[in-house]
């Protein structure tokens, strides 16, 4: 068996992932990557190979630790080879993080169509149907960047901070005071949502949720939905033994 590791660069923080073939073994979330931190989270452990993607500038200098570090590293792009079709106007501006998370939600239900949500700065709902083939999907601001935006473009909003329970949530829908109220407007935006699309999409649909708030939305929903906290790294680990075989 061999080991393998995953880096997924987002706007606000990036997540390493250690596999050993498709096994997870380790995980790390830095708010701050670089050269120093993957190589104190490897710590000497051999690896066979090494993906990278991100949604900002690529950092150079971590590529490079990488390239020491491991005996293949891939750089997910638009040319990179994956176990899913594309089928998308304009496949260059497709999102790294969008691909990686439809991989990963393929890899648990392959044969199904799938909604597969990524809730992080923004949320993106994607559909991938039951051939494989990533048909496209929406982006929206995620729960942070709402609340941020209410303050800073009104006049009297106040900042709300993240509801880091969301699940204390479920049975109060309507705000009765105005930082739950923009709590709740900014939470439910987003359940409801995963609800509609849901809806518009063929009827077995499968409801997947990545992101680190994956838990706490899903448990809002009034269906079932399958959550994994580590599915755009689930689908970098995929993709990296799809190049390596």
């Amino acid at each position: 068996m061999a080991n393998y590791l995953t880096i997924d660069q987002g706007n606000s923080e990036a997540k390493i992932t250690f596999w050993n073939d498709t096994e997870l073994v380790d995980s790390v979330i830095e708010a701050r990557l670089t050269p120093s931190s993957v190589e104190s989270f490897v710590n000497g452990r051999p690896l066979s190979g090494a993906i990278y993607c991100s949604v900002v500038q690529n950092n150079g200098p971590v590529i490079n630790k990488l390239s020491h570090l491991a005996r293949c590293v891939y750089r997910l792009s638009p040319s990179t080879p994956l176990p899913i079709n594309i089928d998308y106007a304009t496949p260059n501006t497709l999102g790294s993080d969008r691909v990686a998370a439809a991989v990963g939600a393929w890899s648990d239900f392959k044969g199904r169509d799938i909604l597969v949500i990524d809730a992080g700065t923004a949320v993106t709902y994607d559909y991938v149907d039951a051939s494989g083939t990533f048909r496209g999907g929406n982006i929206a601001p995620g729960i942070t960047m709402e609340l941020k935006a209410l303050n800073q473009f009104t006049a009297r909003l106040p900042l709300i901070p993240f509801p880091e329970n969301m699940g204390s949530l479920r049975d109060t829908i309507i705000g009765r005071d105005t930082a739950e109220a923009i709590t709740l407007g900014a939470v439910y935006s987003v359940v409801a949502s995963i609800g509609y699309y849901r809806s518009r999409l063929p009827k077995d649909t499968v409801v997947v949720l990545g992101g680190g708030c994956g838990h706490h939305l899903a448990s809002l929903c009034d269906f079932d939905v399958h959550v994994d906290e580590h599915l755009a790294s689930k689908g970098l680990n995929r993709i990296l033994l799809y190049n390596e075989n």
